[in-house]
């Protein structure tokens, strides 16, 4: 049976009355148990991060190319400084819990402590220690991450919106979330502490405000400290280890307990496959205590557990990410099965889903069914059964049965209490010794709060079958529908110009394939190449005319080539074929206030709302449209509605203020303006995203008071508190607002204070902003920083020539632009293929920066690109030693040396320097490996065999300043033997024998793999294990080696 666990926890969003406040203490009763929010500094010992990489991220050009991060910044120089950092800290707390949260960290939860337990039940990293892990690099362990639209994500480690409130009902709260920049979607999580709970209940609201799909995933990452008494308690019977195939069995795989920390000696991810239950959580066997994680599985079925493993390159991983805060694992809960896969998020949907997290101690064991209420174990002992329940708030007259062989068994009234376990013991009759029971728990009132039954499967799951071996069916490889496919798998992950390769091979083997040109024409859309884009379009519908998304981005691309008859003909199409009926009707709405006709956008977007009442855009919208048609008392309600469920919203709240101050409410008007100056304030890209909002719907001079203002109130910047600095990006849409609203003198004013403004971190990154810059350059063909701009964004939207082009007009009205002359010479290097003048704007931007080391690290790239090794070595050596001081440069140069054989040089530059390796990176190490091997040869070669063993021994080794450790999971046989037949040959043979001996006992992989992937150490291996004597083994290997 399932239990509606999430009813009882629902708040009331849409009836509540909500305080919005920031900076104060709130109390919600006077009760001194009263759930209560408040903001305080916390002083936290943290390694300051080195400032952001300057140069744009592009997606072609960045260190992971496998994810977008464009428009922000890398973050990927680590700093060793360590001071006492004082941060943001807002914090929940009610009679059981009291949760820490940090909102210039990601919204992270750093803290759950639960009184009852008098512990933190979650991992508390004592010190902000960064590593490389993150999307942009920079990423801290511990507590619990929010990650949407991908893992580890763009804010894991920045500054976040956050709004402190107390609800109706006496709950405490914080929502954290953002609007992301790299495709402009929105992510909330509101933190709950009821009144008399003991749980930490998540809201989730995850909001496509654009007009296109969007491609997410979302996962709750949450850490746990490691210990040898760690079980991962999941339900499951399978789970895929970051692949699809092979499929590792749960617990056991090959006989070792993979559920288990102290067993896993390597990083090992794994996903619940085919669960149907709505827990998972970790328990500590010894200590009997553990933490729980509910979430309604139709809603959330990921279940994952990560190791970074016990072997050596996993604990290496304590002293990068902490200094006393040892070993943890992560638990997460996910909107998908796995972290695999991406899909997409249809325009204007808005998900919505809760999570609930709390501990639970003295069980007995680990728990076998937890709801949102309560966690359940039972121990059937030969004619008794012990029951434990850990409840969540008081149920007092809880009624308890036992079932069992058709019949009742017990049945009793009990008072649970969440500030301890309830245990009891059942007789059991002997019909029902060894027999299926099935305890249920109600409250008082029969409501069922969780229910469990013995012979139940441990995923729940009646209907499950065992993973099979995916099969390729090897005759769709050449059809247009699978290469359309294998295109949306690229186009899910954001991979744009894979998708669009696939896209267009379809269509060499269709020319009419209509889905093919839908995608394409989406593609188009998206990059602002609208022409292109209703070339596709208008394709797929002469092969389908009835093709309801090509009439939807036909209409979106016809309305931005200003073509609004034709655009509201698609839309009409769909409104009456019913086909992204609510969808069509926004848009109509958005034209209809666009052209001033506020009731026929009222009635459009009120039949959208009423098609999908989720839409917290289009009910802003609607607000809007009945503020501006003079209905402000009904525009001021539905506005609440909104804020309340969405109290980070920033064209919610900007609404609010003026339909408030429309109704006289100057006290309502008041509060929004604070709660929207205090969100604005965190991020000039915020104020940009509001204005854009007032654009979309033809509200110009809204969309110039709202920059006007947050000029005048002064919004810092990435790095910059000064409120005085001149940010590009607003002054140049403020220009182009005013050119567009007849004020031609005040745009150019706007337009020369942002060619003055500051360019640093300026990567502006939407299509209206092509429009923005092209009009600035426009007024001023002098314009070299608009020129610069402009480039950022064309090669943010794949529009590589027309970006090139900007960059050379930006280089050439701007010759001491050092990243205009970066990009330039990126762009000739990856893009036109044209190298030798690429390397002349590298020259030009080391000439104007010449100590900042990226420069070099890149031109070094391009030059062994290039086959220039010699100039390598003489770029890298003749650098200033502030740059060859830069672990990146020494490794830059120290293969540079290897690459022209002088590895000696290299091996000694590499041992005296410190590198900092990403996860699942070993460049560095790579390299130390690649200079030993070519001194062991040369050794080898001249017949001076004991240096070679020396040498050979020596690329077995991990040493620390790598920061890589030494893998269970990766052999040495191949080096062992060497060093060994080395020996042999100098004439060592006691020495010799005892590298036979480590080459013949090494492991080829740890246990918990479940597949050995052939490599020549099993070759090497079998040839040690015959040395030794032991011919049966190596016999075994060499057969297998034979299949």
């Amino acid at each position: 049976m399932k239990v509606a666990f999430t009813k009882s926890l629902y708040p009331l969003i849409l009836s509540a009355t909500i305080l919005l406040l920031s900076g104060s203490v709130i109390t919600a009763q006077s009760s001194k148990d009263a759930p209560r929010v408040w903001e305080e500094p916390l002083v936290i010992p943290t390694y300051e991060l080195n400032p952001p990489n300057p140069y744009p991220a592009l997606v072609d050009w960045q260190r992971r190319k496998w994810r977008p991060v464009y428009p922000y910044p890398f973050l990927d120089s680590l700093g060793s400084t360590k001071t006492n950092h004082t941060w943001k800290a807002v914090y929940l707390e009610n009679e059981y819990l009291k949760v820490t949260v940090l909102p210039e960290l990601g919204g992270h939860v750093y803290q759950i402590f639960d009184k009852t337990l008098n512990r933190d039940i979650i991992y508390s990293n004592p010190v902000m220690k960064y590593a490389m892990v993150a999307l942009r690099g920079a990423w801290v362990s511990g507590g619990i991450e929010w990650n949407f639209p991908d893992g580890h994500t763009l804010t894991t480690v920045a500054p976040i919106d956050y709004v402190i409130r107390t609800e109706a009902d006496g709950s405490a709260s914080v929502a954290v979330g953002d609007t992301e920049r790299v495709q402009g979607m929105q992510w909330q999580v509101i933190l709950r502490l009821r009144p008399g709970k003991r749980v930490l209940e998540t809201e989730v609201t995850l909001n496509n405000r654009r007009a296109v799909p969007g491609r997410y995933w979302y996962w709750s990452t949450a850490g746990a400290p490691a210990a040898p008494d760690l079980r991962f308690n999941y339900p499951m019977r399978e789970a895929y280890p970051h692949a699809f195939w092979p499929v590792f069995k749960f617990p056991i795989e090959k006989g070792v307990d993979i559920g288990r920390f102290s067993e896993v000696p390597n990083f090992l991810s794994l996903f619940a496959r085919d669960s149907k239950r709505d827990y998972f959580g970790i328990y500590y066997e010894k200590s009997d205590w553990g933490v729980v994680h509910v979430a309604d599985h139709t809603e959330l079925p990921g279940k994952k557990t990560w190791t970074w493993g016990t072997d050596d390159n996993g604990n290496i991983w304590i002293d990068k990410l902490t200094d006393a805060g040892g070993q943890y694992v992560e638990f997460q809960g996910g909107r998908f099965e796995t972290q695999m896969e991406h899909q997409f998020i249809a325009p204007h949907r808005v998900e919505h889903f809760f999570e609930y997290w709390f501990g639970v101690s003295q069980m007995g064991g680990s728990w076998n069914e937890a709801t949102g209420d309560a966690a359940l174990r039972i121990n059937p002992q030969g004619n008794r059964a012990i029951i434990s329940v850990a409840s969540n708030e008081r149920f007092n007259q809880a009624e308890l049965t036992l079932a069992g062989s058709g019949k009742q068994l017990h049945s009793s009234r009990v008072d649970l209490d969440p500030a301890k376990v309830f245990t009891t013991t059942i007789e059991l009759p002997a019909s029902a010794v060894g027999k299926p029971l099935t305890v249920t728990l109600k409250n008082k009132d029969g409501r069922v709060l969780i229910q469990y039954r013995t012979d139940s499967p441990v995923d729940d799951n009646s209907d499950f079958k065992p993973a099979t071996r995916p099969i390729p069916d090897p005759t769709n490889t050449s059809s247009a529908e699978q290469r359309y496919v294998e295109g949306l798998a690229f186009d899910k992950k954001s991979r744009e110009r894979e998708a669009r390769e696939a896209y267009f091979d379809a269509l060499k083997r269709d020319p009419f394939f209509a889905p093919a040109h839908i995608a394409l024409g989406l593609s188009f859309y998206r990059s602002g190449e609208y022409q292109v884009a209703a070339e596709h379009l208008e394709a797929a519908l002469v092969r389908n005319k009835d093709a309801g998304d090509a009439h939807y981005y036909l209409a979106l691309v016809r309305r931005a080539l200003g073509q609004t008859s034709e655009a509201e003909d698609h839309l009409i199409w769909l409104v009456r074929s019913g086909y992204r009926e609510s969808l069509a009707r926004y848009v109509l709405g958005e034209i209809a206030l666009s052209r001033g006709d506020y009731k026929q956008a009222i009635e459009h977007l009120e039949q959208g709302v009423m098609r999908d009442s989720r839409d917290l855009k289009a009910r802003t919208v609607l607000a809007l449209a009945e503020r501006l048609n003079g209905n402000s008392e009904s525009a001021a309600a539905r506005i609440d509605q909104v804020v309340n469920e969405s109290p980070i919203d920033y064209l919610a709240l900007h609404e609010q203020l003026l339909t408030s101050k429309a109704i006289g409410n100057e006290t309502k008007a008041g509060a929004a303006s604070r709660e929207l100056q205090h969100l604005l304030s965190r991020e000039p890209d915020a104020v940009l995203e509001l204005a854009f909002d007032y654009v979309a719907v033809g509200q110009q001079q809204e969309a110039i008071n709202v920059i006007e203002d947050a000029i005048k109130h002064g919004p810092s910047g990435i790095l910059d508190v000064d409120k005085s600095r001149i940010h590009p990006m607003l002054y140049y849409t403020l220009g182009y607002l005013y050119d567009k609203t007849g004020n031609s003198d005040r745009a150019r004013a706007q337009y020369a204070l942002a060619m003055k403004g500051d360019p640093s971190f300026v990567f502006p990154h939407r299509v209206e902003e092509i429009d923005v810059l092209r009009a600035a350059l426009a007024a001023n063909k002098t314009d070299g920083r608009a020129a610069y701009y402009l480039g950022n964004v064309l090669a943010s939207k794949n529009r590589d020539k027309e970006a090139l082009e900007a960059w050379r007009d930006a280089i050439r009205l701007d010759p001491t632009n050092t990243v205009a002359h970066r990009n330039f010479a990126r762009a000739l290097w990856l893009t036109a293929q044209k190298r030798d003048e690429a390397a002349i704007q590298y020259q030009q931007a080391i000439t104007n920066s010449p100590n900042d080391f990226r420069l070099y690290i890149e031109f070094d790239r391009l030059l062994a690109d290039m086959g220039a090794t010699g100039q390598r070595v003489k770029l890298l050596e003749s650098a200033p030693e502030t740059v060859r001081a830069q672990p990146g440069a020494v490794q830059a140069l120290a293969g540079a040396y290897v690459d022209s054989g002088r590895f000696s040089e290299a091996a000694n530059l590499l041992s005296k320097t410190t590198f900092t390796s990403g996860e699942g990176e070993d460049a560095a190490l790579g390299l130390y490996r690649r200079a030993h091997l070519g001194l062991a040869r040369k050794y080898r070669d001249t017949g001076d065999h004991l240096h070679a063993a020396t040498e050979f021994a020596a690329v077995t080794e991990f040493p620390r300043n790598f920061g890589v450790g030494r893998p269970a999971m990766q052999s040495q046989a191949q080096f062992y033997v060497a060093a060994a037949r080395e020996y042999e040959a100098g004439g060592k043979r006691d020495e010799a024998e005892r590298w036979w001996k480590r080459a013949a006992e090494e492991e080829l992989n740890p246990p918990s793999q479940p597949e050995e992937p052939w490599s020549e150490n099993y070759f090497y291996k079998a040839v040690a294990l015959q040395h030794v004597g032991r011919s049966v083994e190596a016999r075994k290997l060499y057969e297998r080696l034979a299949l």
